[in-house]
């Protein structure tokens, strides 16, 4: 028998024990509001009967872990389409600002590094986020190109 052969055993005993522990929890009264699946499942077939394939899973290791799995990666994919949904928000005021940086180079006769400093003062004197004052900027820069082009048609 191979030296890692105990402690698998043992693990998986401690497992076993673990698993039991939790659906006794589940069937107790419910104090901690963040049970696993599995658990607040079980603990609705007291009130609410089961589904025989639904309960059949949640009676059965493998079914246990396939949901303990299926919710992990629900949760991480959750996750992932959080951070990307603010990283799209990041590139979006990070255009902003470089669309209102080019403009108040090319009007004030700035470098880049002076436009961005210009900037990022005059938010801080508004309280506005840089990207909220860069937005500003550039409705203000449309609405002033409109009247100009009202003032001198072609």
């Amino acid at each position: 028998m191979p030296w890692f052969r105990p402690c698998q055993l043992s693990y998986i005993h401690y497992a076993r024990k673990l698993s039991v522990r939790h659906l006794e929890q589940a069937k107790t009264p419910l104090n901690q509001p963040t049970l696993a699946p599995c658990e607040q499942l079980l603990a609705l077939s007291d009130t609410q009967p089961l589904g025989e394939l639904t309960a059949s899973a949640l009676t059965s290791p493998l079914g246990r872990s396939l949901i303990e799995l299926a919710h992990a990666q629900s949760s991480h994919l959750q996750g992932l389409s959080d951070e990307l949904e603010n990283t799209r928000k990041a590139l979006r005021e990070r255009k902003l600002i470089e669309r209102a940086k080019g403009l108040i180079m090319a009007h004030q006769e700035m470098t880049e590094e002076e436009a961005y400093r210009f900037l990022r003062k005059t938010s801080m004197d508004h309280s506005k986020s840089m990207a909220d004052m860069a937005q500003s900027i550039l409705d203000l820069s449309s609405m002033l190109k409109r009247k100009d082009e009202h003032t001198h048609p072609s």
